[in-house]
């Protein structure tokens, strides 16, 4: 998982190609000025998520993981809660088996070695073995993200 903040976001150009779009996406595009929902960047190897919410308690998130895609969340205004292990975490609980259309295993919102940090107009990029929990409420506020969907590179 790689955390930071937006500004610093260029140095991970070369990992992939599709990371490389997403990128590029993220330094020439506003993304608080685009719709609610689904915008394609790049056919299905590349798009984005924009979503208004207010975060939830522990109570109610869930940790999760993806096999094809990687998740860059971006929060663009606001904060919240985001919760970090590694897909070997001996108290990860499925609670959902793998979805192959959503690409989505969901997990109980506990485990063994859960890392919890704060987004804070910033962004965590998240591999295939970095389980995570998103959406989780700090301070009550509205939040402004964008989850960009980048498929990994064969």
């Amino acid at each position: 998982m790689i955390v930071g903040k937006l500004k610093d976001i260029a140095r991970y150009k070369g990992i992939s190609k599709n990371i490389d779009t997403a990128i590029d996406y993220v330094l020439t595009h506003d993304l608080l000025a685009l719709p609610k929902g689904k915008t394609v960047i790049d056919g299905d190897n590349v798009y984005v998520n924009r979503d208004t919410y207010v975060a939830r308690p522990l109570d109610e998130c869930y940790f999760e993981s993806h096999k094809n895609y990687l998740d860059m969340q971006i929060v663009l205004k606001g904060k919240e809660g985001f919760g970090y292990t590694d897909i070997t975490d001996p108290g990860l609980v499925i609670t959902s088996a793998y979805d192959n259309v959503k690409d989505v295993t969901k997990y109980a919102n506990k485990a063994k070695d859960e890392i919890y940090i704060t987004l804070e107009e910033g962004y965590a990029l998240v591999f295939p073995e970095d389980v995570h929990l998103a959406k989780l409420d700090v301070d009550g506020k509205t939040i402004e993200k964008a989850v960009i969907k980048i498929k990994l590179d064969k």
